[in-house]
């Protein structure tokens, strides 16, 4: 659990298992070189001492005879514990002249020519390792076969003391690397150490980012990450707390004359009188429920990124719906509502509802703030290139006292506004505008009126449209 579960832990595991399997390779290696060394070594020992033999050899009358004195002969046979067999054999008629033991029997072509040979040989169930010498005596043509042969071992032991040094080594390694990969972490892990308090001691509200430049470069990458959520995050408690503040800003008023009205139509006794307080609080809660959905809309167009449930979306078919709902409006204040834009189907990808309320506000804002009685509002539109565009026009009297920068700001109002609206139906409108990657703006032409145009910038290909004009498109 701790290995899974801890960083530390798991890089020292990974660590400790890699030095592990490399340890095992390399005792293998140093097992297998060091018992090879140790038998070049010990052979050419045994070499010698198999010279050594073959040089007390004698050839007297014909007869082959070993002048070992016995001196010579404890030295040959004391070897640091190690047994020690040999023997010397008379090649003519393979006559043991002097050994021993029985070293097994000799093959005449493989017999020693000029240089000592070595063979393994298993002798009363004991490895042994044997050195031979051939000697010729001249001119006689005699030769004398010399052996020596020793147990393995000074051989094993030299093999097994390279092995453990070996393995001791890389077990100092794991222990020296453990060491360090532990500090390493410690020092590495710190500066999160900070983070984490500093993020333990901040309040609710509190959502500045964290400074990722005390941290490794490795982890900065998730700091950035959380800061980033940070962001989203008190962006939506901003927008939330916003919506709260407009809400409450806004419906004040209309409920404020609610209240006042039906106080006063408590007092009167007329019935004329009664009627016209009941009128005004009709247009009261009608100016509220206009300010709910309003904000409403806002807080939907405010809620995040780009919504996924965009589909291919006909404008020409959302402006047909919104003059239809408009039509009763434009006739009470004796508008001239219409629309202008070429045929056929105009489709950008979008969400169709929040679509229909950016056209709806900007019509609403139309008959509020243009002129009545005569006046002129129109919905077009276009190709521009590469681009739609989505405008709607009126004849009122313009911009008045604000700007096309302020014009899209919260609770910003025309001057000639007889029919004063809460001031945030162009806040909706680029709202929207910019969760469709639509780029929005307004202008007041010298001549009078008022023109606001959505253009989008990114919308379907002629194809979707063809298939947009065959099937009607539904809203998301």
């Amino acid at each position: 659990m701790w290995v899974r579960d801890s960083l530390r832990g798991a890089l020292i595991a990974r660590l400790v298992t890699a030095f592990a399997l490399i340890g095992v390779v390399a005792g293998g290696v140093a097992y297998h070189f060091g018992a090879r060394y140790a038998n070049l070594a010990y052979d050419r020992a045994l070499s010698d001492d198999a010279a050594t033999l073959a040089g007390q050899i004698e050839l007297r009358n014909g007869q082959v005879q070993v002048n070992l004195p016995p001196a010579a002969r404890v030295w040959l046979l004391a070897n640091e514990g190690e047994r020690v067999l040999y023997r010397v054999v008379d090649l003519r008629d393979g006559r043991l002249v002097d050994g021993n033991a029985d070293l097994g029997p000799w093959s005449a072509d493989r017999l020693p020519q000029g240089t000592p040979q070595f063979r393994d040989a298993l002798i009363d169930g004991t490895q042994f390792r044997i050195g031979s010498v051939v000697r010729v005596f001249d001119p006689e043509d005699v030769s004398v076969l010399a052996e020596v042969g020793e147990t393995l071992g000074r051989r094993q032991r030299v093999a097994q003391q390279t092995l453990a040094s070996s393995l001791l080594l890389f077990g100092l390694m794991i222990a020296v690397a453990v060491a360090l990969v532990w500090t390493s972490i410690d020092r590495t892990l710190k500066p999160l150490g900070q983070l984490e308090a500093e993020a333990a001691t901040r309040s609710g509200s509190n959502l500045r980012p964290l400074d990722p430049a005390i941290a490794p470069r490795e982890v900065r990458g998730l700091i950035l990450a959380i800061n980033r959520m940070m962001k989203r995050v008190s962006d939506s408690f901003e927008s939330q707390s916003h919506f709260i503040a407009n809400a409450a800003h806004q419906l004040r008023t209309p409920i404020a004359g609610l209240r006042l009205q039906a106080q006063l139509a408590h007092d009167d006794v007329d019935p004329a009188a009664t009627r016209r307080r009941l009128e005004e609080i009709d247009r009261s809660a009608a100016r509220a429920a206009h300010v709910i959905e309003q904000l409403l809309t806002l807080s939907k167009s405010e809620a995040g990124a780009t919504p996924t449930n965009f589909s291919a979306v006909d404008l020409a078919e959302v402006a047909a719906h919104a003059i239809q709902r408009y039509l009763p409006a434009a006739e009470q204040r004796e508008v001239d509502l219409g629309y202008s834009g070429p045929p056929g189907p105009l489709v950008v990808a979008g969400n169709e509802t929040l679509l229909s309320e950016l056209l709806g506000n900007l019509i609403d804002n139309a008959l509020r703030y243009g002129r009545r009685r005569g006046g002129v509002v129109t919905v077009r539109t276009a190709h521009a290139g590469p681009a739609l565009l989505l405008e709607v026009v009126d004849d009122g009297p313009g911009l008045g006292t604000l700007t096309p920068d302020t014009a899209f700001n919260r609770f910003q109002r025309g001057d000639a506004a007889s029919d004063a609206g809460a001031g945030l139906g162009l806040a909706i409108v680029k709202e929207i505008a910019e969760r469709h990657g639509a780029r929005v703006s307004c202008e007041s032409p010298q001549g009078g009126g008022f023109r606001v145009t959505v253009e989008f910038v990114e919308f379907a290909p002629r194809a979707e449209a063809a298939a947009a004009a065959a099937e009607p498109v539904g809203g998301a």
